[in-house]
């Protein structure tokens, strides 16, 4: 029997995760499905933040690839080191060897970005013992200090505040409003008046300067100062600011499918690699440079156009374009309060939806069903 061409995807977040089981739905007869992903957990980064003050919750939001697969596709976990244009390159040894070929490779990498909102331990254990580390230092601090007030931000500051209403908890953000200039007034005022309530103290329009040390894990005393020469005093500091898309395997690739300025990825409105050398390799997620808000719920539109082009290139077919619609954004405030800016005439609704679509679950039953895995009792 002969051997079935190679359909790899590099990353296993949400993108990928999705584009993964929508591939070896349609195609699992002709083709093996490879995802690639160095964590052997996926961590719903959704839920990162509500396990910063709840007790065993990251045992919610880690969660097993065993049962992806329905049809026998393979997760391999390992790092891809480079990529060339039918093969990549792992660091450990696998059933291919270290260098797996493939037919179509989709790249979905994603971003970096400060704990808790991202994880990159590569097990399960080590990434529980840093959350539970965060979650104690919370617990005994006295100051909180958290820079940046986009969604991670707000959502950080809304889970510590509806826990601890004794801690003193500053948000500074560098714009003169929360989020930035794409959403509604309504919305940001929303939110800050939700976050004041709360006790929290909210500085806008400075910027934290950091010493050239930087600040560590951000578990230690600390007292910074901004750029308006105003100085905070904290036990702990949280960035939430500054993802940083992870490219730099592309570039073993091509470095001029990098921007420059972005270090994001250029992508046609196909979301193949903007090069006609590489038509069959996609990216997909944080890293491309298509210019909308970076959500998880984009990723995931951006997967259904990636797993329909893969087959309409399998059966030589037109392309499907991504085209990026308007912001849409769920940004709860603990469990019960928030607002959402939803994509029917830019409406803003507050604490009841926020609650409702997000904030009182934060999807996790979704997510262990999206991975056929089923959650410890």
């Amino acid at each position: 029997m002969a051997t079935k061409p190679n359909i790899i995807i590099i990353g296993g977040g949400y993108g990928g995760i999705n584009v993964a089981t929508k591939l070896e739905l349609a195609l699992h007869k002709t083709h093996q499905i490879i995802l690639i992903e160095r964590k052997t957990y996926f961590y719903h980064a959704i839920g990162g933040l509500r396990a910063a003050v709840e007790d065993g919750f990251e045992h919610k939001i880690m969660i097993p690839y065993d049962n992806l697969f329905k049809h026998g596709g393979n997760v391999l976990h390992t790092t891809v080191t480079a990529i060339h244009e039918k093969e990549v390159i792992v660091n450990t040894e696998t059933q291919w060897g270290t260098c797996i070929p493939f037919e179509y490779l989709i790249i979905a990498t994603g971003s970096n970005h400060s704990k808790p909102a991202k994880m990159i331990a590569n097990n399960k254990e080590e990434g529980a013992s840093e959350i539970v580390a965060q979650r104690e230092a919370i617990k005994n601090a006295n100051k909180i200090l958290i820079i940046g007030g986009g969604p991670v931000g707000i959502e950080l500051a809304g889970e510590i505040a509806s826990i601890y209403t004794d801690k003193e908890i500053t948000l500074v953000h560098s714009e003169d409003h929360l989020l930035s200039e794409k959403f509604p007034k309504k919305m940001t005022d929303l939110l800050a008046n939700q976050l004041r309530e709360l006790n929290v103290n909210l500085i806008f329009g400075e910027k934290v300067i950091f010493p050239s040390s930087g600040i560590g894990d951000g578990l230690s005393p600390l007292i910074l100062e901004t750029n308006k020469g105003k100085r905070i005093d904290s036990d702990v500091q949280f960035l939430a600011f500054g993802a940083k898309p992870n490219t730099q395997v592309i570039e073993t690739l091509d470095q001029s499918l990098i921007e420059k300025d972005t270090t994001l990825v250029k992508v046609k409105p196909t979301l193949q690699l903007d090069n006609d050398n590489y038509a069959h390799i996609f990216a997909l997620g944080d890293i491309t440079n298509i210019k909308e808000t970076k959500l998880a719920y984009r990723a995931n539109l951006h997967a259904d156009v990636v797993a329909k082009n893969i087959v309409a290139l399998i059966k030589n077919k037109k392309l499907n374009e991504y085209s990026p619609g308007p912001e849409v954004m769920i940004v709860p405030i603990g469990k019960n309060k928030g607002a959402a800016l939803l994509p029917m005439g830019n409406m803003v609704l507050g604490s009841f939806t926020a609650k409702t679509l997000k904030g009182k679950t934060l999807m996790v039953d979704k997510m262990w069903k999206g991975l056929n895995a089923t959650p410890a009792s």
